[in-house]
């Protein structure tokens, strides 16, 4: 049965439903455990948007409630009530607008995310509702009218639509934890369901930009892009090879001020090529990688790389940028996605990630994300946490000891690797005065969690292949256990078509085309994400255990703190300054004690800071 909870049920007469007042919609609710939920808006924003029905559906009952005619807060206590389980497809996005209106969701099941946990690395699924609906109860949803609800009003079709998307979520979750549990993820998901109102609430809130700063920045990238652009037109002006590209004549203005020589765009990756075919590189690609295995060959080639750097870094984030700031809130709000391959999130409209991790540059564009008046920016990174994650599982004794210790881990392995005393470990490694002993082996020790091969170290480090497998094999020597882990893994991988994350979790990667012996190709890229998968997932688990119990201490004690950022193993905060000292060591145990839920061998670290800014 279909209720409209609406004041105007004067202007409405139809035998698909019937009008009741808010009070008798309310009554027919407050006793149900279990509430269907979902909502209708005029949009995907809720600071500019408005919301036009609230959703709400029991047994054989829905209700679709007017909101221009009845004030959302006015379910706010039912909606509230922690004992009560809400179960929405995609939460964070009605959680968004509930927030909007001052009503804090906590207990939810998500059905979009337990259906992403059960089909995790598999490339043909379907997530929808609708998707949803036909495979676990066989109920064809008419979706054709989304998209138009706020044009029409609420007609009569528009009413059943409303209905039939709380309908179908209580047999689809009854139907999803009967696999749910037979894969034993259900610790995953009431992680996913929990940290799903974090991410709502980070959404929400955004995080303040200064804007007069960003514009500076955003001329030294877009000058870094052009002061390189002018080395690369004058390489290739005085390279007699590439003679075929230069101009017949130069222009000049009205003035007599010389313009730029020459008609190439550096960012088209066909005349890249052309111009490297011309080089004599025998290419199909002009990628990163290909670029960094040349880059000695020719000084272009070099430039090239710098160029793609300072390019990318000027089109993400340069002024356009600024677009992504919300006109009503004047802060700028991104978008989750909360469950990778690895289990992972990423951060886009604006992609976050994209900010170099060190240099000047990076830290410029940092200092442009920063907290609200009379606040500052308190933040937590865990230190080397996928190298701990390898220590916990492979139980090597060097690798845990070094942590346990407190010593330099890439500095004890790399004495270890290369026979050298562990004072000379930053000394130039023998004929490449720009790397150390040190830069080789911090490469390994993060590579070979992503199944780096002795083709890729050599690669990156400009070795010979012959110099990448002997340092491997050395290596592995050194720490045998941590290889029998990555092997294990690997292979599990390839046996069975799947791979797990460490427990308590237990996350489930799925491998298509394992079972096709013969596709090496596939099977190695299956043994690489194998080895992958568990370490980045782990972390994944944690950071965000680490932000349900950040959000849960700020709730429980009522503190007037916002959570900004999760990038990578960071959690970035804004506080009040008078609170900033005795949050930081809140915030400190808090994310230690949710990687001490995995993390039980060696000691965990979190490098904090107070700050006008973000800081790394």
């Amino acid at each position: 049965m279909i209720y409209l909870v609406t004041n105007n049920g004067q202007l409405f007469d139809n035998d698909d439903y019937i009008i009741i007042d808010k009070s008798e919609a309310y009554n027919m609710l407050k006793e149900a455990q279990e509430i269907q939920l979902d909502t209708e808006t005029t949009g995907f924003d809720p600071h500019t948007g408005s919301l036009l029905t609230q959703q709400f559906g029991i047994p054989d009952k829905q209700f679709v409630v007017d909101n221009k005619t009845i004030d959302p807060l006015y379910f706010k206590s039912i909606l509230e009530d922690e004992d009560r389980l809400f179960l929405l497809q995609n939460a964070k996005f009605d959680l968004r607008w509930f927030l909007k209106h001052g009503i804090n969701i906590k207990n939810v099941y998500d059905t979009f995310l337990a259906e992403c946990i059960l089909t995790t690395g598999l490339d043909k699924r379907e997530l929808g509702l609708d998707a949803l609906a036909l495979k676990y109860c066989n109920v064809v949803l008419d979706k054709s009218i989304r998209g138009n609800i706020h044009r029409e009003g609420l007609t009569n079709r528009v009413v059943r639509y409303c209905a039939d998307d709380v309908k179908c979520l209580l047999d689809i979750k009854t139907k999803q934890l009967v696999e749910i549990q037979k894969y034993n993820l259900n610790n995953v998901l009431d992680l996913e369901n929990k940290v799903v109102r974090v991410f709502a609430k980070m959404e929400f809130t955004g995080v303040n930009l200064n804007q007069e700063k960003w514009l500076e920045v955003a001329k030294v990238t877009e000058q870094g892009t052009l002061d390189i652009e002018a080395k690369l037109d004058s390489i290739l002006l005085n390279e007699p090879k590439l003679k075929v590209f230069h101009p017949k004549y130069i222009q000049t203005n009205l003035f007599d001020f010389e313009e730029r020589k020459l008609d190439i765009n550096w960012g088209s990756a066909k005349q890249k090529l052309q111009i490297l075919r011309v080089l004599g590189f025998d290419t199909e690609t002009t990628g990163d990688r290909f670029l960094q295995v040349n880059k000695k060959k020719h000084e272009l080639v070099n430039e090239l790389i710098n160029y793609n750097k300072y390019n990318k870094l000027a089109s993400s984030f340069g002024k356009k940028f600024l677009k992504f700031i919300n006109k009503n809130t004047q802060r700028l709000h991104y978008n989750v996605w909360q469950i990778l391959k690895t289990g992972r999130i990423s951060v886009s409209d604006p992609n976050l990630s994209q900010i170099p991790s060190k240099g000047q540059l990076g830290k410029e564009i940092r200092s442009c994300f920063i907290p609200q008046k009379d606040y500052v920016i308190v933040g937590g990174d865990y230190s080397g946490m996928e190298l701990r994650i390898i220590a916990e599982f492979s139980k090597d004794p060097l690798w845990v000891n070094s942590f346990i210790e407190g010593k330099d881990l890439h500095s004890v392995l790399c004495s270890a690797t290369f026979d050298i005393p562990i004072t000379d470990v930053k000394s130039p490694f023998p004929g490449k005065p720009d790397i150390t002993y040190r830069d080789i082996q911090k490469t390994i020790n993060f590579g070979l969690a992503y199944g780096m091969s002795k083709f890729k170290l050599a690669d990156t480090m400009q070795i010979t292949v012959d110099e990448a497998d002997a340092i491997i094999k050395k290596f592995f020597k050194v720490v045998p256990d941590v290889e029998k882990f990555l092997t294990m893994l690997g292979e599990l991988s390839k046996a069975r078509g799947f791979i797990r994350t460490p427990q308590p979790y237990g996350r489930i990667r799925w491998f298509e085309g394992y079972d096709n012996k013969e596709d090496f190709k596939n099977l190695g890229t299956i043994e690489r994400a194998g080895k992958n998968t568990p370490i980045q997932g782990c972390n994944g688990d944690i950071i965000k255990l680490a932000l349900i119990k950040v959000q849960d201490y700020i709730d429980k004690n009522n503190l007037p703190i916002n959570i900004l950022l999760s990038v990578y193993d960071e959690i970035q905060t804004e506080c009040p300054i008078n609170l900033a000292e005795q949050w930081k060591l809140d915030l400190d145990r808090l994310m230690i004690e949710a990687a001490q839920h995995v993390i039980k061998t060696v000691p965990v670290i979190v490098d904090s800071k107070i700050s006008t800014c973000w800081q790394k």
